[in-house]
Protein backbone atom coordinates (compact mmCIF):
# COMPACT_ATOMS: atom_id res chain seq x y z
CA UNK A 1 0.00 0.00 0.00
CA UNK A 2 0.83 3.54 -0.56
CA UNK A 3 1.08 4.66 3.28
CA UNK A 4 0.36 2.59 6.34
CA UNK A 5 -2.72 2.37 8.57
CA UNK A 6 -2.02 3.59 12.23
CA UNK A 7 -5.30 2.02 14.85
CA UNK A 8 -4.77 2.25 18.47
CA UNK A 9 -1.69 3.54 20.38
CA UNK A 10 1.18 3.58 18.84
CA UNK A 11 3.78 3.50 21.91
CA UNK A 12 7.30 3.95 19.64
CA UNK A 13 8.91 3.58 16.92
CA UNK A 14 8.38 -0.19 15.55
CA UNK A 15 12.26 -0.60 15.50
CA UNK A 16 12.40 0.34 19.31
CA UNK A 17 11.61 -1.13 22.55
CA UNK A 18 10.18 -0.43 25.78
CA UNK A 19 7.71 -2.08 28.15
CA UNK A 20 5.58 -3.91 25.11
CA UNK A 21 5.84 -6.79 22.58
CA UNK A 22 6.69 -6.84 19.23
CA UNK A 23 5.40 -8.87 16.80
CA UNK A 24 5.13 -8.62 13.03
CA UNK A 25 3.26 -10.69 10.86
CA UNK A 26 3.37 -10.01 7.07
CA UNK A 27 2.41 -12.02 4.07
CA UNK A 28 4.49 -13.19 1.02
CA UNK A 29 7.84 -13.92 2.85
CA UNK A 30 8.54 -10.80 4.14
CA UNK A 31 7.32 -9.05 0.89
CA UNK A 32 3.83 -8.87 0.78
CA UNK A 33 1.17 -6.87 3.15
CA UNK A 34 2.20 -6.14 6.70
CA UNK A 35 1.75 -5.46 10.68
CA UNK A 36 2.87 -4.40 13.14
CA UNK A 37 1.37 -4.87 16.86
CA UNK A 38 2.05 -3.94 20.25
CA UNK A 39 1.52 -6.37 22.87
CA UNK A 40 0.83 -7.10 26.18
CA UNK A 41 1.45 -10.60 26.34
CA UNK A 42 3.72 -13.06 23.97
CA UNK A 43 1.46 -15.61 22.23
CA UNK A 44 4.81 -17.28 21.15
CA UNK A 45 4.57 -19.34 24.30
CA UNK A 46 1.86 -21.92 24.53
CA UNK A 47 1.82 -24.40 27.69
CA UNK A 48 1.06 -27.52 25.00
CA UNK A 49 0.71 -28.65 21.15
CA UNK A 50 -1.03 -31.69 20.34
CA UNK A 51 1.19 -31.75 17.29
CA UNK A 52 5.20 -30.90 16.53
CA UNK A 53 3.98 -29.70 12.97
CA UNK A 54 2.55 -26.55 14.54
CA UNK A 55 5.23 -25.88 17.36
CA UNK A 56 8.37 -24.23 16.58
CA UNK A 57 10.89 -27.50 17.25
CA UNK A 58 14.78 -27.84 16.97
CA UNK A 59 16.70 -30.94 16.44
CA UNK A 60 20.61 -32.01 16.60
CA UNK A 61 21.58 -33.13 13.18
CA UNK A 62 25.24 -34.40 15.17
CA UNK A 63 22.84 -36.96 17.02
CA UNK A 64 21.56 -38.54 13.49
CA UNK A 65 23.39 -41.55 11.67
CA UNK A 66 22.43 -40.98 7.66
CA UNK A 67 23.36 -44.28 6.21
CA UNK A 68 25.95 -42.72 3.63
CA UNK A 69 27.66 -42.36 7.33
CA UNK A 70 28.27 -45.93 7.22
CA UNK A 71 27.99 -47.25 3.89
CA UNK A 72 29.26 -45.95 0.39
CA UNK A 73 25.94 -46.33 -1.15
CA UNK A 74 23.92 -45.17 1.24
CA UNK A 75 21.46 -41.88 1.46
CA UNK A 76 21.62 -38.69 2.89
CA UNK A 77 18.65 -38.56 6.04
CA UNK A 78 15.52 -36.69 5.25
CA UNK A 79 14.80 -34.01 8.11
CA UNK A 80 11.90 -31.94 6.33
CA UNK A 81 9.69 -32.65 4.01
CA UNK A 82 7.13 -30.73 1.51
CA UNK A 83 5.05 -30.90 -1.62
CA UNK A 84 8.04 -28.43 -2.97
CA UNK A 85 11.04 -28.41 -0.67
CA UNK A 86 13.12 -31.34 1.05
CA UNK A 87 15.73 -30.62 3.78
CA UNK A 88 18.01 -33.49 4.51
CA UNK A 89 21.21 -34.13 6.14
CA UNK A 90 24.75 -36.42 5.10
CA UNK A 91 27.62 -37.69 6.89
CA UNK A 92 28.96 -39.00 3.74
CA UNK A 93 32.22 -40.73 4.70
CA UNK A 94 33.35 -42.56 1.67
CA UNK A 95 33.05 -41.75 -2.37
CA UNK A 96 29.95 -42.40 -3.94
CA UNK A 97 30.73 -45.65 -6.22
CA UNK A 98 28.10 -44.22 -8.71
CA UNK A 99 26.98 -40.92 -10.21
CA UNK A 100 24.17 -39.45 -9.20
CA UNK A 101 21.24 -37.52 -10.80
CA UNK A 102 17.88 -35.67 -9.21
CA UNK A 103 15.06 -35.48 -11.63
CA UNK A 104 12.65 -34.15 -9.12
CA UNK A 105 14.06 -31.23 -7.21
CA UNK A 106 16.39 -28.84 -7.70
CA UNK A 107 19.74 -28.63 -5.06
CA UNK A 108 21.51 -26.18 -3.13
CA UNK A 109 24.13 -28.34 -1.17
CA UNK A 110 25.76 -26.55 2.12
CA UNK A 111 28.91 -28.00 2.82
CA UNK A 112 28.98 -27.58 6.77
CA UNK A 113 31.93 -29.56 7.41
CA UNK A 114 34.72 -31.49 5.26
CA UNK A 115 36.41 -30.66 2.09
CA UNK A 116 34.91 -32.93 -0.83
CA UNK A 117 36.02 -33.03 -4.85
CA UNK A 118 32.46 -32.62 -7.00
CA UNK A 119 32.77 -34.36 -10.62
CA UNK A 120 30.28 -33.01 -12.61
CA UNK A 121 28.81 -33.07 -15.81
CA UNK A 122 30.50 -29.76 -16.80
CA UNK A 123 33.81 -30.42 -14.76
CA UNK A 124 35.24 -30.64 -11.35
CA UNK A 125 34.75 -28.64 -8.14
CA UNK A 126 36.79 -28.33 -5.34
CA UNK A 127 34.43 -27.31 -2.31
CA UNK A 128 35.70 -26.80 1.16
CA UNK A 129 33.39 -26.03 4.62
CA UNK A 130 31.19 -23.11 4.07
CA UNK A 131 31.04 -23.73 0.27
CA UNK A 132 27.45 -23.77 -0.81
CA UNK A 133 27.03 -25.57 -4.10
CA UNK A 134 24.08 -24.77 -6.41
CA UNK A 135 23.01 -27.85 -8.73
CA UNK A 136 20.22 -28.11 -11.19
CA UNK A 137 17.65 -30.85 -11.72
CA UNK A 138 18.90 -33.35 -14.16
CA UNK A 139 22.71 -33.05 -14.00
CA UNK A 140 24.82 -35.92 -12.84
CA UNK A 141 27.37 -35.22 -10.10
CA UNK A 142 29.28 -37.36 -7.95
CA UNK A 143 31.08 -36.67 -4.32
CA UNK A 144 33.90 -37.94 -3.12
CA UNK A 145 35.15 -36.45 0.81
CA UNK A 146 38.85 -35.55 1.48
CA UNK A 147 38.78 -37.33 4.53
CA UNK A 148 36.27 -39.97 6.18
CA UNK A 149 35.56 -38.28 9.56
CA UNK A 150 33.48 -35.32 10.65
CA UNK A 151 31.50 -34.91 7.07
CA UNK A 152 28.26 -33.11 7.34
CA UNK A 153 26.50 -31.42 4.21
CA UNK A 154 23.29 -29.71 4.50
CA UNK A 155 20.77 -30.53 1.04
CA UNK A 156 17.89 -28.15 0.37
CA UNK A 157 15.78 -29.66 -2.54
CA UNK A 158 13.40 -27.18 -4.73
CA UNK A 159 10.84 -28.01 -7.52
CA UNK A 160 11.48 -24.04 -8.69
CA UNK A 161 14.89 -23.42 -9.99
CA UNK A 162 17.40 -21.76 -8.15
CA UNK A 163 18.48 -18.03 -9.11
CA UNK A 164 20.32 -15.36 -7.74
CA UNK A 165 18.95 -13.15 -5.23
CA UNK A 166 20.64 -10.77 -7.19
CA UNK A 167 17.60 -9.63 -9.01
CA UNK A 168 16.32 -8.30 -5.32
CA UNK A 169 19.73 -6.23 -5.63
CA UNK A 170 19.39 -4.83 -9.09
CA UNK A 171 16.41 -2.96 -7.88
CA UNK A 172 18.71 -0.83 -5.76
CA UNK A 173 21.29 0.21 -8.47
CA UNK A 174 24.09 -2.02 -6.90
CA UNK A 175 24.90 -5.80 -5.99
CA UNK A 176 27.94 -6.03 -5.17
CA UNK A 177 28.13 -4.13 -1.55
CA UNK A 178 26.12 -7.23 -0.35
CA UNK A 179 27.39 -10.21 -2.36
CA UNK A 180 29.58 -10.28 -5.64
CA UNK A 181 28.72 -13.25 -7.17
CA UNK A 182 31.77 -12.88 -9.78
CA UNK A 183 33.21 -14.32 -6.99
CA UNK A 184 31.86 -17.86 -7.44
CA UNK A 185 33.36 -20.37 -8.66
CA UNK A 186 32.93 -23.22 -11.73
CA UNK A 187 33.19 -26.60 -12.69
CA UNK A 188 36.11 -27.13 -14.48
CA UNK A 189 35.97 -29.73 -17.23
CA UNK A 190 38.17 -32.57 -17.23
CA UNK A 191 37.89 -34.05 -20.83
CA UNK A 192 40.02 -37.34 -19.88
CA UNK A 193 37.10 -39.82 -20.62
CA UNK A 194 37.44 -42.45 -17.70
CA UNK A 195 36.36 -46.17 -19.78
CA UNK A 196 34.99 -47.48 -16.97
CA UNK A 197 31.56 -49.07 -16.41
CA UNK A 198 29.59 -46.34 -14.01
CA UNK A 199 26.04 -46.99 -12.19
CA UNK A 200 24.36 -43.40 -12.17
CA UNK A 201 21.78 -43.34 -9.92
CA UNK A 202 18.70 -41.23 -10.65
CA UNK A 203 16.00 -39.80 -8.35
CA UNK A 204 13.16 -40.05 -9.97
CA UNK A 205 9.38 -39.88 -8.96
CA UNK A 206 10.67 -39.91 -5.27
CA UNK A 207 12.49 -43.36 -5.78
CA UNK A 208 16.04 -44.36 -6.83
CA UNK A 209 16.17 -46.05 -9.84
CA UNK A 210 19.97 -46.24 -12.20
CA UNK A 211 21.44 -46.45 -15.51
CA UNK A 212 24.63 -47.47 -16.04
CA UNK A 213 27.11 -46.57 -19.14
CA UNK A 214 30.27 -47.93 -20.43
CA UNK A 215 32.22 -45.31 -19.41
CA UNK A 216 31.69 -41.94 -16.52
CA UNK A 217 29.63 -39.39 -18.09
CA UNK A 218 31.18 -36.99 -15.46
CA UNK A 219 34.35 -37.14 -17.49
CA UNK A 220 34.28 -36.72 -20.83
CA UNK A 221 33.01 -32.62 -21.26
CA UNK A 222 35.77 -31.18 -23.05
CA UNK A 223 34.37 -27.82 -22.47
CA UNK A 224 31.44 -25.83 -22.03
CA UNK A 225 29.86 -22.48 -22.72
CA UNK A 226 26.46 -20.93 -21.50
CA UNK A 227 25.34 -19.77 -17.90
CA UNK A 228 27.05 -20.73 -15.17
CA UNK A 229 24.07 -23.57 -13.71
CA UNK A 230 27.06 -25.33 -11.24
CA UNK A 231 28.47 -22.81 -8.88
CA UNK A 232 29.44 -22.73 -5.73
CA UNK A 233 29.78 -19.70 -3.21
CA UNK A 234 31.22 -19.31 0.55
CA UNK A 235 29.56 -18.30 3.42
CA UNK A 236 31.53 -16.44 5.09
CA UNK A 237 32.13 -14.10 1.98
CA UNK A 238 28.86 -12.47 2.70
CA UNK A 239 28.75 -9.35 4.89
CA UNK A 240 25.85 -8.91 7.21
CA UNK A 241 23.64 -6.10 6.28
CA UNK A 242 22.38 -4.05 9.07
CA UNK A 243 20.56 -1.09 10.60
CA UNK A 244 21.35 2.04 12.84
CA UNK A 245 18.40 1.18 14.46
CA UNK A 246 18.13 -2.54 14.32
CA UNK A 247 16.11 -5.63 12.85
CA UNK A 248 16.00 -6.32 9.06
CA UNK A 249 14.03 -9.61 8.37
CA UNK A 250 15.29 -12.63 7.16
CA UNK A 251 15.40 -12.05 3.60
CA UNK A 252 17.33 -8.93 3.64
CA UNK A 253 20.03 -11.94 3.73
CA UNK A 254 18.84 -13.28 0.28
CA UNK A 255 21.36 -14.97 -0.97
CA UNK A 256 19.34 -17.48 -3.61
CA UNK A 257 15.75 -17.46 -4.24
CA UNK A 258 13.15 -19.42 -6.34
CA UNK A 259 11.98 -17.24 -9.65
CA UNK A 260 8.26 -17.23 -7.96
CA UNK A 261 9.97 -16.72 -4.77
CA UNK A 262 8.65 -19.98 -3.44
CA UNK A 263 11.74 -20.06 -1.32
CA UNK A 264 14.63 -17.96 -0.27
CA UNK A 265 18.21 -18.96 1.31
CA UNK A 266 19.68 -16.54 3.44
CA UNK A 267 23.19 -15.99 5.12
CA UNK A 268 22.74 -14.42 8.65
CA UNK A 269 26.26 -13.41 9.37
CA UNK A 270 26.70 -10.81 12.02
CA UNK A 271 25.22 -7.48 11.83
CA UNK A 272 26.77 -3.89 12.82
CA UNK A 273 26.81 -2.67 15.53
CA UNK A 274 23.59 -0.53 16.39
CA UNK A 275 23.77 2.79 17.46
CA UNK A 276 20.33 4.49 18.06
CA UNK A 277 19.48 3.44 22.09
CA UNK A 278 15.92 2.35 22.87
CA UNK A 279 13.10 3.47 22.98
CA UNK A 280 13.94 4.49 19.11
CA UNK A 281 16.92 1.53 18.74
CA UNK A 282 17.29 -2.19 19.63
CA UNK A 283 19.31 -5.12 19.16
CA UNK A 284 17.49 -8.75 17.55
CA UNK A 285 14.47 -9.17 16.40
CA UNK A 286 11.05 -8.99 17.25
CA UNK A 287 8.34 -11.91 17.85
CA UNK A 288 7.00 -12.60 14.09
CA UNK A 289 5.02 -14.37 12.09
CA UNK A 290 4.64 -15.08 8.13
CA UNK A 291 3.14 -17.33 6.16
CA UNK A 292 6.22 -19.23 4.85
CA UNK A 293 7.75 -21.71 6.95
CA UNK A 294 11.24 -20.84 8.24
CA UNK A 295 13.99 -23.43 8.41
CA UNK A 296 17.08 -22.60 10.09
CA UNK A 297 20.61 -23.60 10.69
CA UNK A 298 23.65 -23.26 12.85
CA UNK A 299 26.99 -23.01 10.76
CA UNK A 300 28.70 -21.63 13.62
CA UNK A 301 27.71 -20.08 17.03
CA UNK A 302 29.71 -18.77 20.16
CA UNK A 303 28.05 -21.80 21.57
CA UNK A 304 29.40 -24.68 19.62
CA UNK A 305 27.65 -27.45 20.76
CA UNK A 306 25.22 -25.65 19.17
CA UNK A 307 26.73 -26.18 15.19
CA UNK A 308 24.73 -28.27 13.86
CA UNK A 309 21.14 -28.04 15.26
CA UNK A 310 18.48 -27.13 12.73
CA UNK A 311 15.32 -25.27 13.65
CA UNK A 312 11.60 -25.11 11.91
CA UNK A 313 9.05 -22.57 12.56
CA UNK A 314 5.77 -23.09 11.01
CA UNK A 315 3.00 -19.92 10.60
CA UNK A 316 0.89 -21.32 13.12
CA UNK A 317 2.53 -19.16 16.14
CA UNK A 318 4.26 -16.72 16.95
CA UNK A 319 8.03 -17.14 16.59
CA UNK A 320 9.67 -16.02 19.40
CA UNK A 321 11.99 -12.70 19.85
CA UNK A 322 14.84 -12.00 21.40
CA UNK A 323 14.84 -8.00 21.27
CA UNK A 324 17.33 -6.10 23.64
CA UNK A 325 19.03 -2.86 24.32
CA UNK A 326 21.41 -1.56 21.45
CA UNK A 327 24.79 -2.09 22.70
CA UNK A 328 28.58 -1.35 21.74
CA UNK A 329 31.36 -3.67 22.02
CA UNK A 330 34.35 -2.66 25.03
CA UNK A 331 36.92 -2.94 22.77
CA UNK A 332 36.85 -3.25 18.41
CA UNK A 333 37.02 -6.65 17.76
CA UNK A 334 40.81 -7.84 16.17
CA UNK A 335 39.16 -10.63 14.08
CA UNK A 336 36.36 -11.72 12.66
CA UNK A 337 33.39 -12.92 15.02
CA UNK A 338 32.53 -16.61 13.76
CA UNK A 339 28.91 -16.89 14.02
CA UNK A 340 26.88 -17.44 11.30
CA UNK A 341 23.49 -18.93 10.93
CA UNK A 342 21.72 -20.49 7.22
CA UNK A 343 17.58 -19.32 7.01
CA UNK A 344 15.60 -21.19 4.37
CA UNK A 345 12.20 -19.58 4.04
CA UNK A 346 10.07 -21.72 2.26
CA UNK A 347 6.36 -21.75 1.02
CA UNK A 348 5.72 -25.39 0.89
CA UNK A 349 4.33 -26.07 4.69
CA UNK A 350 7.17 -28.60 5.95
CA UNK A 351 6.72 -31.73 7.79
CA UNK A 352 9.54 -33.44 10.01
CA UNK A 353 10.42 -37.13 9.69
CA UNK A 354 10.04 -39.43 12.08
CA UNK A 355 14.00 -39.86 12.10
CA UNK A 356 14.45 -36.25 12.81
CA UNK A 357 11.99 -36.46 15.66
CA UNK A 358 14.25 -38.59 17.55
CA UNK A 359 16.58 -36.02 17.65
CA UNK A 360 14.63 -33.20 18.64
CA UNK A 361 16.21 -30.79 21.66
CA UNK A 362 14.23 -30.56 24.83
CA UNK A 363 11.23 -27.78 26.08
CA UNK A 364 11.52 -25.79 22.69
CA UNK A 365 10.38 -22.91 24.57
CA UNK A 366 13.40 -22.92 26.57
CA UNK A 367 16.18 -24.49 23.62
CA UNK A 368 14.97 -21.91 20.71
CA UNK A 369 17.06 -19.36 23.14
CA UNK A 370 20.05 -21.77 24.02
CA UNK A 371 20.48 -23.02 20.38
CA UNK A 372 18.41 -21.12 17.73
CA UNK A 373 19.14 -17.72 19.34
CA UNK A 374 22.61 -18.55 21.41
CA UNK A 375 22.00 -16.98 24.46
CA UNK A 376 21.86 -17.43 28.01
CA UNK A 377 19.31 -18.03 30.19
CA UNK A 378 19.83 -14.14 31.67
CA UNK A 379 18.73 -12.83 28.11
CA UNK A 380 15.48 -14.88 27.84
CA UNK A 381 11.71 -13.34 28.22
CA UNK A 382 10.20 -13.93 31.47
CA UNK A 383 7.66 -16.81 30.17
CA UNK A 384 10.96 -18.71 28.80
CA UNK A 385 12.73 -18.39 32.01
CA UNK A 386 9.14 -19.64 33.77
CA UNK A 387 9.86 -22.76 31.99
CA UNK A 388 13.33 -23.28 32.17
CA UNK A 389 12.47 -23.10 36.22
CA UNK A 390 10.12 -25.86 35.85
CA UNK A 391 6.99 -23.79 36.10
CA UNK A 392 4.24 -22.84 33.80
CA UNK A 393 3.29 -19.06 32.77
CA UNK A 394 0.26 -17.47 34.65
Amino acid sequence: MSSNIRRGHIPRRTSGMDEHLDEIFTLGGFFGDWAHMFRKRNPAFPTSWSSPDIMYMGADTGALTPTDQTDPAGEPLKLLYGDDAVVSVSHRAAPMPFAEMDIDFHQIRFYQQGDFLLDTELGQLEVQAGDFVVIPKGLMYRETPRTSDGNVVLIFETREAVIGAEVLWDSVGVTSFFIDYSGMKLPEPVGRVNEVETEVRVKYKDKFETLTYDFDPCSDVVGWVGDPIVYSLNVWDVPGLGSSHGFLPPPAGAVLMGREKSFFFNIMSPKPFVHVPPPEGSFGAPGHMNDYDEVWFNVASSSPETNGHIWRQPPTIAHPGAKRPAFFPDKQPTERIKELKLNFDVRAPMTWTKAAEEAFLPDPRVSLYTSAMGTHIGAMPEEARKYAAGTSAD
